[in-house]
Parts: C-alpha cells; sequence; structure tokens
C-alpha cells in the first residue's frame, strides 16, 4: 500500500502527537514518563519547530512521520495498526534520496521490531549503550544508514 508523503505543519501536531503516543505505549519495557497531553506539546512545541518532519497518511489520516535534522533521525513512528504495511519504508527511503548521504538515530536495544527494521534498511550499529544517558534509562544503540534504500 502506497501512503502519501508530505512536510508536516503545525496543524498537524495533535494528529502526529497520536500516533507518536499510541505507538510509543506499544513499548512495555518503557517507563511511561509523559502523558498523551504532554506529547502533544513536545510535537508543537520542540519537534515541529526544530525537526523537518514528514508524514505519511492515507484515507485515515496521519499514519506515520519521521522527524529529522540533518542527518539526526529524532523520531520515526507509526500507527499499531499499520505496522508492517510500508509507511516506515516509505518515510526512510524520502529522507534517505533528499537529505544526506548517512542517516543516524537511536533505538532501545530491546525494541526488536525496530531493530529489525532498521537492520533490513541497510542500517547498522555502531555503537551500544547502557542507557545511563537518556532519560528512560534503558540501554540503547547508535545506528547508521550509509546508503540509500533500495541500491
Amino acid at each position: 500500500m502506497g501512503f502519501i508523503l508530505r512536510r508536516a505543519s503545525a496543524r498537524d501536531a495533535d494528529e502526529i502527537a497520536n500516533v507518536y503516543s499510541a505507538s510509543f505505549r506499544l513499548l512495555t519495557f518503557l517507563p511511561m514518563l509523559y502523558t498523551t497531553d504532554e506529547y502533544r506539546w513536545f510535537i508543537a512545541n520542540v519537534i515541529l519547530k526544530e525537526y523537518e518532519v514528514t508524514v505519511a497518511a492515507d484515507e485515515t489520516g496521519i499514519v506515520a512521520f519521521l522527524a529529522l535534522r540533518g542527518e539526526e533521525v529524532r523520531l520515526l513512528y507509526t500507527c499499531p495498526d499499520r505496522i508492517g504495511m510500508g509507511a516506515g519504508t516509505q518515510l526512510v527511503e524520502a529522507a534517505t534520496a533528499n537529505g544526506p548521504g548517512a542517516l543516524e538515530l537511536w533505538c532501545f536495544q530491546a525494541n526488536a521490531c525496530a531493530r529489525r527494521f532498521y537492520d533490513a534498511r541497510g542500517f547498522r550499529a555502531i555503537r551500544f549503550t547502557d542507557g545511563a544517558d537518556n532519560e528512560e534509562r534503558m540501554p540503547d544503540i547508535l545506528s547508521v544508514g550509509t546508503q540509500k534504500v533500495g541500491n
């Protein structure tokens, strides 16, 4: 299934926050540090102001988004009921094609689904941490995608 990709605007903040909150809640190994309202504030006041955000949408609305600044993918989340349908892949492909030669991102070590997703799209782990430097205090991985997706 193809999704329509477009640049996010301020009026998308609530919809993006809903995707973020719903998807983040699938990560049951993490402590829930924020409410949905706090996610909304974060998306509207930090992510949409400091990052280039691309959304993937279908007839129901926004189903996934990617927040990018330079080569850093800060956030990539998909609605739980759309995971595995290609929205994340389209977003990564667009960011790779239109952006820097390489993308980098952090992923929790315990997030096996995301790790498989990134590995299948050419990302490779370059650093593992014990989680002492993130607010969730969960071990994570820095990965770099060094080649264009599909090559």
